[in-house]
C-alpha cells in the first residue's frame, strides 16, 4: 500500500478499500492505475469519471479489447454538518496552520467526531462506485485501479478529500481565512517571497572605511554610541520554517517516499553544532 500512497491520509483511504476487498483482486487492480490503462480521467465536484482499457476475456463474452467506464465518489456530508466542522476547525490554530500548508492534521478526525461524522472513509458504505465491466464483484479491479490513482492525487492535494466529501476546497479555505486565527496565519503564509539577487561571491566582502583623524581611547573601546542597557527578548516565529512547509510533505519536485519536511528537519539538526 505504501507504494501507492505516501501520506497517512492517502494510506487511510486505501485501507478502507482493502478492508472489504480480497488481496488478489486488489493486486490486479493496482496494475489498472497506470497511464497505460487509464485512457481518460476527470475529477469534478468530488466525483471521478474515468475510462480504462480492459482485457479480452471470452469467459465474459469479450472478444475485443474493451473500454470500461468507471465512476468513484464518496458520500457527502450535509451543509449543517459541514458548518459545525468548519466552525470547530476555525477555533484551532494548529488545524488552520496545517490546512493552510496543504496538510491534514493527524487528529482532525476528533473534530469530525464531535459532529457525529468522519472525514476519511471507514468502510465500503462511504463509497459510491460503478463500472461498466461484466464483473459482478464490487469493487472490481477497474474500480480498484481508479482508487489507487485517486490515492496518489490525494497525496499531492489533500483538499480533494474535502471535495470528495462535498465541501469545495475554495470554500473551506475562505472560511478558515476569514476566522480571526486564520487571518493571522494567512497573512504569514501569503507574505511576499524575498527576491534573490545575484552575487559575485558566496562570502561577505569587507567594506573599507576611512579612519577618523583623531581616535580617543574611550571611543575606541566604548564605541561612538552607547550599548543598550537591556535587550528585548526575541519572539519565536509564528510558523517556523515557513518556506519549507509551504510545499507540504510531498512537493511536486520531491519524488521520494519519505516526507520532505522530515528530511529537512533531520538535515538542519545535523548542521547544528553539539
Amino acid at each position: 500500500m505504501s507504494n501507492y500512497a505516501k501520506t497517512w491520509w492517502g494510506q487511510r483511504f486505501l485501507a478502507a478499500l482493502e478492508n472489504f476487498t480480497d488481496s488478489g483482486r486488489l493486486a490486479r487492480g493496482r496494475s489498472y492505475s497506470t497511464d497505460n490503462r487509464i485512457k481518460q480521467w476527470l475529477l469534478q465536484n468530488g466525483k471521478v469519471e474515468a475510462k480504462l482499457r480492459g482485457n479480452i476475456n471470452p469467459y465474459f463474452g469479450v472478444y475485443k479489447e474493451p473500454t470500461y467506464k468507471v465512476s468513484v465518489q464518496m458520500t457527502h456530508l450535509s451543509e449543517a454538518q459541514w458548518q459545525k466542522v468548519v466552525q470547530k476547525l476555525s477555533q484551532r490554530a494548529s488545524f488552520i496552520a496545517r490546512l493552510l500548508l496543504n496538510e491534514i492534521p493527524e487528529n482532525i478526525e476528533t473534530v469530525f467526531a464531535e459532529a457525529g461524522v468522519h472525514l476519511l472513509p471507514n468502510d465500503y458504505k462511504d463509497f459510491k462506485v460503478s463500472c461498466s465491466c461484466p464483473d459482478y464483484a464490487v469493487p472490481c479491479k477497474h474500480i480498484a485501479g481508479v482508487c489507487y490513482r485517486l490515492a496518489g492525487q490525494l497525496d499531492n492535494d489533500p483538499f480533494l478529500l474535502f471535495e470528495m466529501r462535498g465541501l469545495a476546497p475554495d470554500k473551506l479555505l475562505r472560511e478558515l481565512a476569514n476566522s480571526p486565527l486564520g487571518k493571522v496565519l494567512s497573512d504569514a503564509k501569503g507574505s511576499a517571497p524575498v527576491e534573490l539577487m545575484p552575487v559575485d561571491s558566496f562570502y561577505t566582502r569587507p567594506v573599507i572605511t576611512e579612519l577618523p583623524q583623531q581616535i580617543s581611547l574611550k571611543s575606541f573601546w566604548h564605541g561612538q554610541q552607547p550599548l543598550p542597557k537591556s535587550i528585548e527578548p526575541s519572539q519565536a516565529a509564528t510558523i517556523p520554517a515557513m518556506l519549507i512547509k509551504k510545499g507540504g510533505d510531498f512537493p511536486a519536485f520531491w519524488q521520494k517516499q519519505s516526507s520532505f519536511i522530515e528530511v529537512m528537519e533531520d538535515f538542519y539538526l545535523r548542521l547544528i553544532p553539539k
